[in-house]
């Protein structure tokens, strides 16, 4: 979502803190909160290497939640995928009128920086997680998932930038 809505190209650089502080809450890292130590400055190609929380954090800052939650549903997150099995959830996609609407509460900073690293309100069922990332394994195709071979249906293809999926 970040490097499609532009608030961050491919060589934006931002440096690992280990922890952000937004009032009275920190948001750490994992790397510093489990070795004391940061990534230093890194890309998005770095961060998603190291899984660097702050990068990550401070995209979605940058990106903002609808903007983020927009591209979620793109993936196919938010709604049932119609595979061919019952019980299937659709999970939650946040936006800030979900949250308010939903929980009674207006979307803060921390909300958003939980967001950025999968975290917070958003749920996903497995199926859906490995849904969206065979779009990046395969190159820009987002399929609907089937039992039987030969029975995936095409959902939507190029529609991310090829140098985003790259």
């Amino acid at each position: 979502a970040a490097l499609e809505d532009g608030a961050i190209k491919s060589d934006t650089q931002i440096v690992d803190t280990g922890i952000l502080r937004v009032g009275e809450f920190s948001f750490g890292n994992w790397y510093f909160l489990q070795y004391g130590k940061t990534d230093g400055v890194l890309n998005v190609v770095g961060a998603i290497r190291r899984s660097n929380d702050i990068f990550f954090y401070k995209a979605a800052e940058e990106t903002g939640v609808d903007e983020i939650s927009s591209y979620a549903k793109e993936f196919g997150l938010g709604e049932k995928i119609g595979i061919d099995l019952k019980g299937e959830e659709k999970g939650i996609v946040p936006t800030r009128a979900w949250k308010q609407d939903s929980i009674g509460e207006q979307w803060y900073l921390g909300d958003t920086y939980n967001y950025g690293i999968g975290q917070g309100y958003l749920l996903a069922t497995p199926l859906q997680v490995n849904m969206f990332t065979t779009v990046f394994a395969n190159g820009g195709t987002l399929f609907r998932p089937h039992l039987i071979a030969g029975q995936a249906k095409v959902l939507k293809k190029d529609f991310i930038k090829r140098e985003n999926i790259d």
